[in-house]
């Protein structure tokens, strides 16, 4: 799945050696003439970001020189029954304004007889998952939400908010998604989820997928309204059709910290690793958490978390949108580095940087100093807490022991 952009550095992780389940595939047994990789692009552009749909559509045309990868569009632009789904199909005419892809005849399974959609309705997505799967089989599959995502709380009462419709007024969120994907992962588990969009890129994300695909794709930061290169995208599966999750979500990473190289905006992106991210990075953080918890009554300790963190946000919560959440990483080093924090304190923060970097497939930053944005973010607001973290049915990392932590620092 992947989200669309809103509005130097260097690599801090490079791409593990592929293991043999990654090489062969695990999707199991598919129909002889599926596909080695389908992509699926929810493309809400019922927005601000209308003209940007036509742009990146194009980008597709142009990159995309394959048969054996399908990519399939859901796109609804600004102007009233202009919703359709679209089929890419190479322009030999290169990257240029006219879209050359069909038109694909639903039946009406997804496009209503109106052609007009509403992509922040969680039935339109769900609807457009379990049509193209059952449509478009392939040995691996991409899912690709495009639209503007938003900092915590954007919506009242969910963490992560995205896919704005403005027709309608209504969006999705993490829960939204989450419910949507678990039903279809019987039949269809994403080997990649990739966020085209802004400030998707936090631990909480991560979590609440954890079992619903095997890479994500996202953005700690604002992206720039191009999003993604989907051209470098298209070329990499072109060049090599039976590419690995693993490599081509760095491949995304790589296309995108390329694409933006000369511009003078900041961007950050990183690919990871979910099922590292479930049994090995959330435990830390767990873990750091809990000793946290428990020296919370020590001065020391209270102070120097409360430093750390305003600290953290200083660097890391720097406006649109980006506020009430602090880089996990950084964070974590600054707590290593305090002289208020104790050995063990420190030697569980250590854990955090560790498995960080083995979650991490590929984590790019340009524009921005050196170690400020390391892959995800979490939910800190230095202001006070939102119970709404807590309550598990708008996230469940609300659960978690960061989350009690937090409870217990702001005497929830």
């Amino acid at each position: 799945l992947t989200l669309t952009g809103c509005s130097g550095g260097g690599p801090l992780a490079r791409p593990s050696a592929l293991s043999g389940v990654d090489a062969a595939g695990t999707k199991g047994q598919r129909p002889a003439d599926a596909s080695d990789w389908t992509v699926f692009v929810y493309m809400a552009a019922d927005n601000s970001l209308s003209d940007f749909a036509a742009a990146d559509i194009n980008e597709m045309e142009a990159g995309l020189t394959t048969d054996r990868v399908k990519v399939v569009v859901l796109v609804d632009q600004a102007a009233q029954g202009d919703s359709r789904i679209i089929e890419i199909k190479h322009d030999p005419k290169g990257l240029n304004d006219t879209i050359v892809s069909p038109t694909v005849d639903d039946g009406g399974a997804v496009i209503p007889a109106n052609k007009e959609l509403d992509t922040g309705d969680p039935q339109t997505l769900e609807k457009f998952v379990a049509w193209g799967a059952k449509h478009y089989p392939a040995r691996r599959t991409m899912f690709v939400p495009w639209n503007h995502g938003g900092g915590a709380f954007a919506v009242q009462q969910h963490l992560k908010s995205f896919c704005w419709d403005d027709s309608s007024g209504h969006s999705l969120n993490l829960v939204d998604f989450w419910r949507v994907a678990q039903r279809m992962s019987a039949k269809q588990k994403f080997d990649i989820i990739g966020f085209d969009m802004c400030l998707l890129g936090h631990i909480e994300t991560a979590w609440q997928l954890r079992d619903l695909g095997d890479f994500l794709v996202s953005s700690e930061k604002t992206e720039p309204g191009d999003g993604w290169d989907h051209q470098a995208v298209m070329r990499a599966l072109s060049k090599n059709p039976t590419i690995s999750p693993r490599e081509l979500s760095a491949e995304i990473v790589k296309g995108y910290s390329n694409f933006y190289k000369g511009s003078d905006e900041p961007t950050a992106i990183s690919s990871m690793d979910l099922q590292k991210v479930k049994d090995r990075l959330v435990p830390a953080v767990n873990a750091l958490a809990q000793d946290l918890q428990v020296k919370l009554g020590q001065s020391s300790t209270r102070g120097g978390f409360q430093a750390i963190t305003q600290q953290a946000a200083q660097m890391t919560s720097v406006g649109d949108g980006e506020e009430q959440a602090i880089d996990l990483g950084l964070m974590a080093t600054l707590i290593t580095k305090s002289p208020s924090m104790d050995p063990a304190t420190k030697q569980a923060a250590a854990k955090v940087l560790t498995e960080l970097q083995r979650a991490t497939v590929l984590n790019v930053s340009q524009k921005i100093q050196p170690g400020l944005y390391t892959g995800l973010k979490i939910y800190m607001d230095p202001n006070g807490f939102n119970a709404d973290y807590a309550n598990a049915s708008h996230q469940s990392f609300g659960t978690s022991a960061w989350a009690k932590l937090l409870k217990s620092f702001f005497k929830v």
